[in-house]
Formats: C-alpha cells, sequence, structure tokens
C-alpha cells in the first residue's frame, strides 16, 4: 500500500514518526477503502444526459462526424449548381489557391488590393 493509506500523499517530510505513520496507514486501511465520488456512475441515463450537456456547452472539445454530411446535404439542397467534385472541403473556399494562380492571379497581389481599399 502507498504511504498515506492510498489516498494521494505524495511526500512524507523527515520529522514523521514512522510508527505514527503505520498506525495510521493501519487505521485507515482497517476503516475501508477509500471511496472518491463519481457522479452518475450507477445511473447510466444520467450520465449520458450529462455527456450531452457537456456536448452542447463545449462542442469544440468533440468531433461531430456527421456535421460534415449534414452540410454537405445542406449545400446539394441549396445550391442546384453544387459539385462535390470542385468543392472537395465544406471549409475551403470555391476556387482552389491553385486554380486562381493558373488563372493569372496572385495571393501577394490580392492582399495588396485589399490592403487599399
Amino acid at each position: 500500500m502507498p504511504p498515506g493509506g492510498g489516498i494521494g500523499m505524495t511526500s512524507i517530510s523527515r520529522e514523521t514518526s514512522l510508527p505514527d505513520l503505520v498506525t495510521e496507514i493501519r487505521r485507515r486501511h482497517a476503516a475501508g477503502p477509500v471511496c472518491i465520488g463519481r457522479p452518475n456512475l450507477s445511473n447510466f441515463e444520467a450520465a449520458k444526459g450529462r455527456d450531452l450537456e457537456m456536448r452542447k456547452t463545449k462542442p469544440q472539445l468533440f468531433f461531430d462526424s456527421r456535421r460534415h454530411i449534414d452540410r454537405l446535404n445542406d449545400y446539394k439542397h441549396t445550391d442546384p449548381g453544387f459539385n462535390l467534385k470542385l468543392r472537395p472541403s465544406m471549409s475551403a473556399p470555391k476556387l482552389s489557391t491553385i486554380a486562381r494562380a493558373a488563372a493569372g492571379s496572385s495571393e501577394y497581389t490580392e492582399l495588396l488590393e485589399k490592403l487599399s481599399r
């Protein structure tokens, strides 16, 4: 058993009396296991509800694989000219940097134009 009876004690000062420490550990061990409170451990529905609430309050911490598919379906229904081959990424602009460069555009000149406006 670790020092402190398994309750997370990480350092023991030099002045600690070994017999007193052993007596305290035996007393705590005889009192039963250390029970750390785990909310909703026995109630599955409450745990599931807590997880859903956390997902709503902090969505940036969770990956939602369905969000991409939903966004794709929205584009298909709202834009009749939507083509998946022309837009492989939902977060990317419609016209890629390579296509603009091939057409004679430049990121540098576009930046200068934006700054001059």
